[in-house]
């Protein structure tokens, strides 16, 4: 399961004949970012640099010349924007809880993005991993501002699994793990590499094809969660022969850098060999970062000379004008934008793709059936808004038939560390027409009677001078066991850290839930619940995987036992990201299911 949309990538170039490079998937359609259709309006972002290397924060409409395709253009709005990372007085939602956080304050304009691309595939495996490690880690230490969003990828990973953070000393620790992996073949990292082996002397173009169809993905990607200006620092010393031919190699660098320029993506490359009289910087990589507005970096103490890529992001301009061009006419068109004042250094994208009415149709409806089904959009609002005493504890609420037929309802809450904990917590549990079924203290388990339909908890934390506090709100839909044929128990889940743990949970006869909904790869997790109805014991039961979008990844085995059912989850082989287990249960013509969300991290 790990790494499924690479390995999907892999199974294609195997397809493909000899003669022919090997079909990478497409990155996603990119989105008219910069380019408003009903008003044929263009954007531009322009950084202005003196020659002491510092933002130019003056400037007016009068001060810009802007040509596209070589004819002059009339500059409609001009606003500069100064975005130098500084947290706000009192702002304390600084942290990323999840990726649909994450993508939310990407797209604010005052919010920086940048993500570091570490080309394992040709990066060596000594003297040049060494020197980019010892870089990165001092530029993701020192170099950004308190609201800046980093991420760290490589070609292996997918962007679903991209993760961004404000935290650096996470950030130093992924810079830690990386490595170089020029010429090193075993052992293989995935599927995918198992199946480049089989390749022989052509590994060498595969492996391009890979580090350049993850760059495009990883540039769309950003296209689709920010408008404004992002950043890339590409970590390579070339990305090599993208094909069979020296064609196919420039075919796919003047895709790339239109591409970047469509979605708003300035690229930066460093070469971590330094500086060699004997070597010669990438011509791929220079062409990379000047067309894209960028610079490229070869020197021996990168360190220092990486900062400038925060600074070029701190102050610009967003220049718009109305386009003369056709805005659907499918094409290319090319950008110069100049600074009447002398002794500054301009720095634009150098064009933008205007998507056909045929192309913007075809990417819409595409959006639309990559779209998740709205069930599993409502699953995931739990680990996707997280709400404030999630940093403090998880709650969670499940429903089984009773001895009487009446839902028994169980209620666990899983606190978050000992430092600052609560003594104990409160909760109320009420339907639509205001019926109390329990409305008081608790510490870590609770059971009560409650009857089919919504049922709204309100949970509440005790402090040690009786004050309530951190309220958290949220609704159980509680099955009516008694009529339904058939019917799904709310999944039970159990997590062990440790094999000790794991024994520990395997011999208790009521073990405590786990009430947290997000984990490590190193956990184990075990899911119980059980069918109720007259038709349970000739139901179908299954337990699929899937992705944040609702597609299906995998069939997960299910156990029986005399209570019910076990799923039993080692998460060391699902990459990170957010997924659902679908639990279903059918008989005939009556069908159950129900849906368990979970992020590894």
């Amino acid at each position: 399961m790990s790494r499924i949309l690479i390995a999907a990538l892999g199974a294609l170039l195997l397809a493909q004949q000899p003669q022919q490079p090997p079909q990478q998937p497409p990155p996603q359609q990119p989105q008219p970012p910069v380019f408003r259709a009903k008003t044929s309006q263009v954007r531009v972002d322009v950084t202005v640099i003196d020659r002491k290397g510092e933002p130019v924060t003056n400037l007016t409409k009068d001060d810009f010349e802007v040509l596209e395709d070589g004819e002059r253009q009339s500059i409609a709005t001009l606003k500069l924007i100064e975005a130098n990372g500084v947290a706000p007085d009192g702002d304390m939602s600084l942290a990323i809880r999840s990726h649909a956080h994450a993508e939310a304050e990407a797209a604010r304009d005052d919010v920086r993005v940048f993500v570091i691309f570490w080309d394992e595939y040709h990066i060596g495996q000594m003297i040049p991993a060494i020197r980019a490690r010892e870089a990165l880690t001092q530029f993701v230490q020192t170099a950004f501002g308190a609201t800046d969003l980093v991420a760290i990828v490589d070609q292996l990973t997918p962007t679903d699994s991209i993760r961004f953070t404000r935290d650096r000393r996470d950030l130093a620790d992924q810079v830690h793990q990386l490595k170089g992996r020029q010429g090193v073949y075993l052992p293989p990292r995935s599927a995918m590499e198992e199946a480049q082996l089989s390749r022989g002397s052509s590994v060498e173009i595969v492996r391009s094809q890979v580090s350049a169809s993850a760059l495009e993905a990883t540039i769309s990607y950003l296209g689709s969660i920010k408008e404004g200006r992002k950043s890339i620092l590409l970590v390579s010393q070339t990305i090599g022969r993208v094909g069979i031919s020296q064609q196919d190699t420039v075919t796919w660098l003047d895709n790339a850098i239109r591409a970047a320029n469509a979605n708003n993506t300035t690229i930066y490359s460093l070469d971590p060999r330094g500086l060699d009289m004997n070597l010669r910087p990438s011509d791929i990589l220079l062409s990379l970062a000047t067309q894209t507005g960028g610079k490229q970096f070869a020197n021996n103490y990168p360190a220092a000379s990486l900062r400038e890529i925060v600074k070029n992001a701190s102050a610009f301009y967003l220049l718009g004008y109305s386009s003369a061009k056709n805005p659907s006419d499918g094409k290319f068109h090319k950008i110069a934008v100049h600074v009447k004042r002398p002794g500054v250094e301009v720095k634009a994208r150098t064009g933008y793709f205007a998507p056909s009415l045929a192309e913007m149709d075809a990417a819409a409806k595409k959006a639309s059936e990559n779209a998740a089904p709205p069930e599993i959009s409502k699953a995931l609002e739990r680990i996707t808004e997280t709400p404030h005493v999630a940093t403090t504890g998880d709650l969670w609420a499940g429903a089984q038939p009773g001895a009487d037929g009446h839902p028994t309802i169980t209620a666990v809450w899983t606190r978050r560390g000992s430092e600052g904990a609560a003594q104990s917590s409160w909760l109320r549990a009420s339907t639509d027409d205001g019926h109390v079924y329990f409305d008081g203290p608790f510490d870590d388990r609770i059971s009560f009677i409650a009857v089919p339909g919504a049922l709204h908890l309100r949970h509440q934390l005790i402090e040690a001078d009786g004050s309530r506090s951190d309220r958290q709100e949220s609704t159980l839909d509680v099955p009516d066991f008694a009529s339904k044929p058939v019917a799904l128990t709310t999944p039970m889940l159990l997590r062990a850290r440790t094999p000790l743990e794991l024994r520990t949970l395997l011999a208790a006869k009521d073990p405590l839930p786990y009430a947290g909904r997000q984990f490590d790869r190193t956990d184990r997790v075990l899911v119980r619940f059980a069918a109720t109805g007259a038709g349970a014991a000739d139901a179908t039961v299954t337990a699929h995987l899937l992705s944040r979008t609702g597609t299906a990844l995998s069939t997960l085995p299910l156990k029986s036992t005399p209570s019910g059912y076990e799923l039993d989850l080692p998460l060391g082989s699902i990459a990170h990201g957010e997924y659902v287990i679908s639990f279903e249960a059918s008989h005939g013509a009556d069908q159950a299911k129900q849906l368990l969300p979970f992020r590894v991290n």
